[in-house]
């Protein structure tokens, strides 16, 4: 508490006024009430949080929302790292695109207490203005803070400091003038003097630009005269210039998936309506955003989460409707205005040059939509400044209209600093400040010209860099219905060999379809995936076999846990992840979706079958049959260690056919035989259990499912070349499901004519 550091203050005052040493009852009344009055308006000033520009309709108390902040050592970040390593983890939308692989972040807090003299850098958005506040709030709990330094905050907004003639003492009086403090000038003087202050300096890229280096002179003098002081500034990484030369510099690290999580939680948990409060509670609401931020087709939101802001953005967003939009074009043109225009318009940041001088913000963003598409058709996320500054004024001398004072290098620097669209990832080298900006952007420049949309489609449909584009060119269209026709001819090219057509005809026929068109794309997409894993079983299936015949002793190290690893000349041949097309939209009937593994098939490499990795072995368990080759002797080594896991996951098995039979997925197909089968495979481990003599059953639990779904031996014989096809049909299978929900609007024709043909022999027909 304040109090206790006035005392120490008041005692010094009381000895150099040669007064009595004990304060009457009278002041020390004076001087707690002060230091009451003090810490209630800091609070009120700085430990509300309400950013308008974001929705925000009421303040929350900033302890309540407040999230552990992180920060990087300034001879740590990626401006001294490898530009290759920092691009990769950019296209992975890494948080940790800035931190060597020898460093690691540092605790906000545990740094302010061990620096006296700190810098805090960052971009727009990205909390530093919070964490001075959260600090000095610290502060003022005394012993039970956090901050474990005796200080008395005062918080500068540097916004503020316009004039050339600037008295910080006089400024931090000002501070406690309307609070009645005894010896007001002697107490600020004399706490200065001692260093019982903490000095909090906030936005530093906030001072007019013709009074920054006043400003930093001015600090600078300050600092050296009570050095004795704790002092914090803050300032936009961009707009940074140097000059604090006490100071220890650091950059604020982008939110990781740990802070997102406590952030949301913290957010849900801070509503004052006590109704709402338990309602969230109930509801779980706090886990369902986080569970929807981590869902499939949400990774380019969960990039801008790692903001902040932005991320005060989404929580409002999912408050409002308990989930993000499906066209999350309108979500991230909502972001992009908060940097353009809003940030700054809410912080009150004025000034002397402004882009506004030069462009529009709808000119703006047509330059910076151009810049996007331009640079992302190239391959290119990273570019020199010389590169910007020159793109930026091809754009002024494309334009008739450009006004004569249009001036590239001004035109960047305000971007840079104001609006923090760019950023230096590399030392001399810029990107968007979040991939996802520039996708949005790419998108938005594609559907202002509709020639582009068939290149976009006949280049890029097969390219996974580009599919957020597609989500979000489909967006941003009045009506997505001729990007979705020119998605499906594309992508049937890929679809004309006889094997498609055996593999179509017979997803058709187990399936009922396309006679019955109810649910058809979602039926047939979800047997081909039984095909996908059953025609990789088979291949394992030969290999243990041909091996268990030549050496019966083989099947007694046949684990389950391990027993298809001991083939590595296999893996080499098979492929790394199953090609991920099936998502929400194939498995949200009935309920399926909650008990299929979602990540069946996801064909990344150019090479189908490279090899396996641990999201196969998820799926094709339900079809493995590692009983098959043990006997009795064998079960009984091995129950021991696994109990009765072995029979629990066979009734798991069987539970999942019968969901299987409830969605009437399959027409034709006895469910029950494969019923049949896992009982008998139960009966063989309750007989091996009692130690009874017994063989395994002759057939595996594969053949059986082979049989049962009726796949014949020339559709496993399908070349890999045809996989490779059909693997790359299926992604953009997915792709145009993806983006008829992300589109804002659809032809009900066309959308129903499409879904017919897809994943059917009709598809063959349609190609282009």
């Amino acid at each position: 508490m304040l109090s206790g550091v006035l005392t120490e203050v008041y005692k010094d005052i009381r000895g150099a006024i040669k007064k009595k040493r004990e304060e009457s009852e009278a002041e020390k009344a004076e001087i707690e009430n002060a230091a009451h009055q003090y810490e209630k308006k800091y609070r009120e000033h700085h430990g509300q949080v309400k950013v308008f520009c974001v929705g925000m309709r009421e303040p929350i108390p900033l302890d309540d929302v407040y999230v552990a902040v992180q920060f990087l050592d300034n001879q740590s970040t990626s401006k001294y790292g490898t530009p290759e390593d920092v691009e990769k983890a950019f296209r992975q939308r890494s948080p940790n695109r800035f931190i060597s692989s020898a460093d690691e972040r540092k605790d906000g807090t545990v740094v302010a207490n061990e620096k006296q003299y700190l810098m805090v850098l960052g971009g727009p958005g990205v909390g530093k203005s919070t964490f001075l506040r959260k600090v000095g709030l610290e502060a003022l709990k005394g012993e039970n803070g956090n901050f474990e330094h005796a200080c008395i905050p005062v918080f500068l907004e540097l916004n503020r400091f316009t004039e050339t003639q600037i008295e910080i003492e006089t400024v931090i009086a000002d501070k406690f003038k309307t609070y009645h403090y005894p010896y007001l000038d002697k107490m600020v003087r004399s706490a200065l003097d001692s260093g019982k202050f903490l000095i909090l300096f906030d936005g530093l890229d906030e001072v007019p630009a013709a009074n920054v280096d006043n400003v930093v002179r001015k600090i600078g003098d300050f600092v050296d005269r009570y050095s004795q002081n704790r002092f914090i500034a803050s300032c936009r990484i961009a707009a940074y210039k140097g000059g604090f030369t006490r100071f220890t510099e650091v950059e604020m690290a982008e939110f990781d998936d740990a802070q997102i999580k406590v952030y949301i939680k913290n957010w849900f948990d801070s509503t004052p309506h006590q109704y709402r409060y338990q309602l969230d509670k109930d509801m779980k609401t706090a886990q369902n955003c986080w569970q929807a931020l981590n869902s499939i087709g949400h990774h380019a939101t969960k990039e801008l989460a790692r903001n902040p802001l932005l991320l005060t953005l989404l929580c409002l967003v999912y408050d409002n409707s308990q989930n993000f939009p499906r066209n999350r074009a309108d979500l991230y043109e909502k972001a992009l205005s908060i940097f353009l225009e809003e940030w700054a318009a809410e912080k009150r940041i004025s000034r002397e040059e402004s882009i506004s001088q030069y462009l529009d913000i709808a000119a703006e963003k047509r330059m910076l939509s151009e810049i996007a598409a331009k640079n992302f058709e190239e391959n290119r996320l990273f570019f020199s400044k010389d590169e910007l500054i020159d793109q930026i004024q091809k754009f002024g001398d494309g334009n008739a209209n450009t006004p004569p004072e249009f001036n590239a290098p001004k035109i960047l620097e305000t971007i840079l600093v104001d609006q923090g669209l760019f950023i230096e990832q590399v030392s001399g080298s810029y990107s968007f400040s979040h991939l996802t900006f520039q996708e949005y952007l790419t998108a938005n420049y594609i559907v202002r010209d509709t020639r582009s949309i068939q290149g976009l489609v006949s280049e890029h449909l097969h390219d996974e860099q580009w599919q957020e584009v597609f989500l979000l060119a489909a967006g941003r269209m009045h009506a997505a219905d001729d990007l979705l026709m020119a998605m499906e001819a594309e992508s049937a090219k890929y679809v004309k060999t006889d094997g498609f057509k055996k593999l179509s005809g017979w997803a058709e026929q187990v399936t009922g379809t396309p006679s019955d068109k109810d649910e058809g794309t979602a039926k047939r997409g979800f047997v081909i995936c039984q095909y996908f894993s059953l025609r990789l079983l088979n291949a394992i299936h030969a290999e243990i076999k041909k091996d268990t015949c030549e050496d019966r002793d083989l099947r007694h190290y046949l684990y389950f846990y391990r027993y298809l690893y001991i083939y590595p000349d296999l893996y080499r041949n098979l492929h790394q992840d199953f090609l991920d097309y099936l998502d929400s939209y194939l498995f949200r009937y009935r309920g399926l979706y909650q008990d299929i593994d979602r990540t069946l098939y996801h064909a990344r490499d150019r090479d189908f079958y490279l090899y396996i990795d641990s999201d196969l072995f998820s799926y094709i368990y339900f079809y493995r049959d590692f009983y098959r080759y043990m006997d009795t002797d064998f079960y009984l080594l091995v129950s021991s260690r696994f109990g009765d896991r072995f029979d629990t996951e066979l009734d798991t098995r069987i539970a999942l056919i019968e969901r299987m039979e409830a969605a009437q997925i399959f027409k034709g197909v006895d469910l029950q035989r494969i019923v049949l089968r896992f009982k008998t495979q139960q009966d063989f481990i309750k007989a091996a259990r009692e130690g009874k003599a017994v063989e395994p059953p002759e057939e595996s639990i594969h053949d059986t499912w082979l049989s049962v779904l009726q796949i014949t031996d020339e559709m496993l014989a399908i070349s890999h070349e045809e996989l490779e096809n059909y693997a790359r049909y299926l992604r953009a299978v997915r792709l145009i499901i993806d983006c008829k929900e992300a589109a804002g609007r659809v032809s009900p024709e066309i959308w129903n004519g499409i879904e017919d043909r897809l994943l059917t022999l009709e598809a063959v027909k349609n190609k282009a």
